[in-house]
């Protein structure tokens, strides 16, 4: 049986990776108050990758096939989504190696998540 590709599911992915980045930003800050937790880059790469993983797996486990497509293309969409946001609302310009360490662990999380999500058993 073929299934079409669902756009539908690619911006329902990029919603759920965008509500937990925020969530899982709002908890990270807290834990940055109440404690003495050090902030670094790696926590917001963590905080990046695992939303779009997340997200990207449930998305291909919803759609059941084309798993890397999917996962790569919330990935994608996620990256350019900050991207204008970051254009919008912050005046100066982000550094291109910044923006290709993201894009690079946005297709490489959606992907992978993209790619589990398909082998992950439907119960």
């Amino acid at each position: 049986m073929f299934k079409s590709f669902q756009l539908s599911l690619i911006l329902k992915g990029i919603l759920v990776a965008t509500i937990l980045a925020l969530l899982l930003s709002l908890v990270f800050g807290l834990l940055l108050t109440y404690t003495s937790l050090p902030e670094s880059e790696l926590s917001i790469n963590i905080i990046f990758g695992a939303s779009i993983f997340v997200a990207a797996f449930m998305a291909a486990h919803q759609a059941g096939t084309k798993g890397l497509y999917y996962g790569l293309a919330i990935g994608l969409g996620f990256i350019l989504m900050v991207l204008i946001l970051s254009a919008i609302f912050w005046s100066e310009t982000p550094a291109w190696l910044k923006i290709g360490e993201k894009t690079i662990l946005a297709l490489v999380s959606g992907g992978v998540g993209g790619i589990l999500g398909v082998l992950f058993p439907k119960f």
